[in-house]
């Protein structure tokens, strides 16, 4: 019986419990449909309970599930990219565990632990126990050779670094230099162009200075034209006017006034031109001199060179060396000139050249033959022109007067700097032979001392001589 109402008890508080969940989802509704709750969820905005289904169709948001999810898919990726890295480094460089599981002997499948200096080569401690190949051989623990093999090239790895660091030192020492060559380069070209400026500077004054003069005497000139222009529009002007006998009244005056006028010297209205010539402070003038090819004719007949004489300049010798009949293929139809350098200094150096054939027969400056040119001197060596002129236009153009040629050449060199060179070494070739000379006369001084010191032979020293050669003879 008891058993039976305390069955019949719990079942009523059952269903007492079930009516009571029934009539909360009756009060509980969704506020979206506004029916029963079908998977109650909290609105994250106002939270009322509303069935998921509603939810999820008004509201797109990431839940945490959906955020934890892919941050866990994130982290799984960086694991394997980072795994797949290290796997690639260590097939690369290789692990410390292969590199030991390679220490084994191949004979007994052992973990090498002696090392054999004899065979120079590590093994087990059974090869070296027991195999006859090793015997009597001596042994160190490969540990400490090991250890000893290390310390060696860490030494070696060390002087390579410190060389390194001398190198590094060394590179930034050169890049020093080469900074500093740099900037006096940028000094020179600094100078030199204010070394420019003041040149230009002082070449204007020079000009300003010649066109004054010229102005001046312009002026001059031209106040005496107007002069002579006033007299004579007066005396025309009289001329036509004055009647026969006014006319002859006063001629008289007029040809005095053109007396008056006449007297006046006609040097003093001309004055010396100013010389259309500046001296540049870079480049040196021209040192040349004439050559003149007297019976032109036989020359070109016996087809050799003919040389001028040297033209000697801060001790390097200069002569023009020319072919009457040309040379090599061009025989016969062109005059060829070369500039020769027979002395000079021992290396190659560039020269400025000028050679000029001259008009003889108008004496016309303007139509001489002028060839210039610069070119690298060696001693011995020539530059020139294999075809300088037409041998048939020689007479016809006025360049050839009574079988008589006459050539000019100039040479210089392209800035003062190398004339200071030149004049230097020429110096000190000069310095050189005087040492000689004064060499020289000290030897001949010292014998002519001793020759004066030596005494003079007596008569009586002679008379025994002479005796004896007799005696010998006899």
């Amino acid at each position: 019986m008891a058993k039976s109402l305390e069955k019949m008890r719990s079942n009523q508080n059952g269903r007492m419990a079930e009516d009571g969940l029934e009539s909360l989802a009756e009060v509980f509704r969704c506020f979206i449909c506004m029916e029963r709750l079908r998977d109650a969820r909290l609105c994250p905005q106002c939270s009322k309970l509303c069935c998921s289904v509603c939810i999820r169709d008004l509201i797109i948001c990431r839940w945490a599930d959906e955020v934890t999810s892919q941050l866990d898919q994130l982290q799984s990726q960086q694991q394997q990219q980072q795994v797949s890295q290290g796997r690639q480094t260590q097939s690369q460089q290789g692990s410390p565990g292969d590199a030991r599981s390679s220490d084994r002997c191949d004979s007994h499948k052992e973990r090498l632990t002696v090392y054999c200096q004899t065979c120079q080569v590590a093994v087990c401690h059974q090869c070296a126990l027991f195999d006859a190949q090793h015997a009597e051989h001596t042994f160190q623990p490969l540990e400490r050779v090991y250890e000893q093999h290390v310390m060696r090239i860490q030494d070696k790895v060390d002087q390579l670094k410190r060389r390194n660091m001398e190198l590094i030192s060394f590179i930034q020492e050169v890049e020093k230099n080469m900074e500093s060559v740099r900037q006096a380069k940028d000094e020179r070209v600094r100078e030199i162009r204010n070394a420019v400026e003041l040149i230009v500077t002082r070449l204007e004054s020079q000009l300003k200075s010649k066109l004054v003069t010229l102005m001046t005497q312009r002026g001059h000139l031209a106040h005496e034209a107007e002069v002579l222009e006033s007299l004579l529009n007066s005396v025309e002007y009289e001329v036509r006017v004055l009647s026969r006998s006014q006319l002859i009244d006063r001629s008289a005056n007029i040809l005095a006034m053109f007396n008056d006028f006449r007297r006046q010297p006609t040097s003093s209205l001309v004055t010396a031109p100013v010389p259309a010539e500046f001296q540049s402070e870079i480049v040196p003038p021209y040192d040349g001199s004439e050559f003149r090819l007297e019976q032109f004719s036989q020359l070109q007949q016996r087809a050799d060179p003919v040389y001028s004489e040297p033209l000697r300049v801060h001790g390097l010798s200069w002569r023009l060396k020319v072919y009457p009949d040309g040379n090599g293929v061009v025989r016969g139809n062109y005059l060829s000139v070369f500039l020769e350098l027979t002395a000079g200094l021992p290396e190659t150096s560039k020269y400025e050249y000028r050679v000029e054939m001259v008009h003889q027969s108008a004496r016309d400056s303007s139509r001489n033959i002028v060839r210039e040119f610069a070119s690298d001197f060696d001693i011995g060596e020539c530059w020139g022109y294999n075809r300088f002129f037409r041998l048939d236009l020689l007479s016809s153009e006025g360049y050839l007067d009574s079988d008589c040629l006459l050539l000019r050449f100039q040479v210089r060199a392209p800035n003062f700097y190398q004339k200071c060179r030149d004049l230097a070494w020429h110096a000190a070739h000069l310095e050189a032979e005087a040492a000689v000379q004064r060499r020289l006369v000290c030897e001949l001084r010292d014998r002519l001392q001793l020759t004066s010191a030596a005494p003079a032979p007596t008569s009586g020293d002679i008379d025994v001589d002479i005796d004896a050669e007799d005696a010998g003879s006899g």
